[in-house]
């Protein structure tokens, strides 16, 4: 019988967490690797550091939620358009700059 045996019990969507004297960090997950967020170490930081990890798991148990896609007010003035944006994005994962 050939048996394997998981690295952990914790499920893809689970943070790292750990805490010195004065604050408590968890690392999240994020599209650019990992993010390393700091809490204040009282009740107030460990609810804020307790409601990130939740929005982590809901972002990963559901569809994820993607923001519109708004141009800045300076591109915006210099004439650049969303279709703009998109195209200057397709060159640049076609290129490999991005994924």
């Amino acid at each position: 019988m050939s048996a394997s045996h998981a690295k952990s019990a914790a499920p893809a969507y689970a943070c790292l967490m750990w805490a010195d004297e004065l604050n408590v960090y968890a690392q999240l997950p994020s599209v650019n690797g990992p993010y390393v967020a700091r809490f204040s170490r009282s009740e107030g930081g460990l609810s804020q550091a307790l409601h990130h990890m939740g929005a982590v798991h809901i972002e990963h148990s559901g569809v994820p939620f993607q923001r519109a896609e708004i141009p800045s007010k300076a591109l915006a003035q210099k004439g650049l358009t969303q279709n703009d944006r998109e195209a200057a994005r397709d060159v640049l994962k076609k290129i490999g700059i991005i994924s």
